[in-house]
């Protein structure tokens, strides 16, 4: 565990400012907000599995309950909300919490200063290396509502069996980016689905929390390189 380097955490993290990060999007269903997700193109996002489907399955629900909102850091207001034509679930999961969904939009997102793309990662970040992450989920785990104001905040690249320590996980899991952080940092309920961000390209989606919000313990991204070459192929 990392313990010199940024402070910033979205528990208890910091507030974004608009446009600082344009690829990130808030996933909603039925109206209510449950997940983060990322703007890939104009008419796509990526969200984890386990935000689209019921808990254990991987049947997506339909996808017009879904909206995504982007090109705002308030919750509730401003930016551009686009309902979801088609959700594309990647069968080649090692374990429902490593799945991933692409979202298609039943309009294009208008990029700008404030909505844009993010590239995609073709390969894990170096351990070690330093992350952004971000979400609107809870800061703490009695909330619960999800986070008005979009936090930003930072964590660090551990190797894959950290995770599998916690998790007493007795196999390799390539689709596994494991991400540790101080206490009183991390993703938190509600971040599920959202971006860590390195070099400027998407390395991972927020899986699950192997801890309690703001533990000591590591979380489970789900590495994008993993997912790459699927990704590609279904938005051509």
């Amino acid at each position: 565990m990392a313990n010199a380097g940024p402070q910033g955490r979205i528990v208890g993290g910091e507030d974004a400012v608009l446009g600082q990060l344009p690829y990130q999007a808030a996933l909603s269903i039925g109206g209510s907000y449950n997940c983060g997700a990322v703007i890939i193109a104009e008419r796509y996002a990526l969200t984890a599995l386990t935000c689209v489907c019921s808990a254990g399955k991987d049947t997506p629900w339909a996808p017009q309950l879904f909206m995504v909102s982007a090109g705002t850091v308030d919750l509730y207001n401003g930016g551009q909300r686009i309902r979801v034509e088609e959700i594309t679930v990647n069968p080649n999961y090692k374990e429902l919490t490593t799945g991933i969904a692409l979202l298609r939009l039943t309009e294009p997102l208008v990029f700008n200063a404030d909505v844009a793309a993010l590239p995609l990662a073709t390969q894990n970040p170096p351990l070690g290396a330093y992350v952004d992450i971000s979400g609107w989920g809870r800061t703490k785990e009695t909330e619960t509502n999800m986070y008005r104001t979009l936090q930003v905040g930072y964590a660090v690249v551990e190797s894959e069996r950290e995770c599998r320590l916690v998790d007493n996980a007795l196999v390799d899991n390539e689709q596994v980016l494991c991400l540790g952080h101080q206490r009183r940092q991390g993703i938190c309920t509600g971040d599920i689905g959202g971006p860590a961000v390195y070099d400027g390209t998407l390395v991972g989606l927020a899986a699950q929390l192997l801890g309690e919000c703001g533990g000591l313990l590591p979380e489970r991204f789900i590495s994008i390189a993993a997912y790459y070459e699927w990704i590609q192929q279904q938005m051509e």
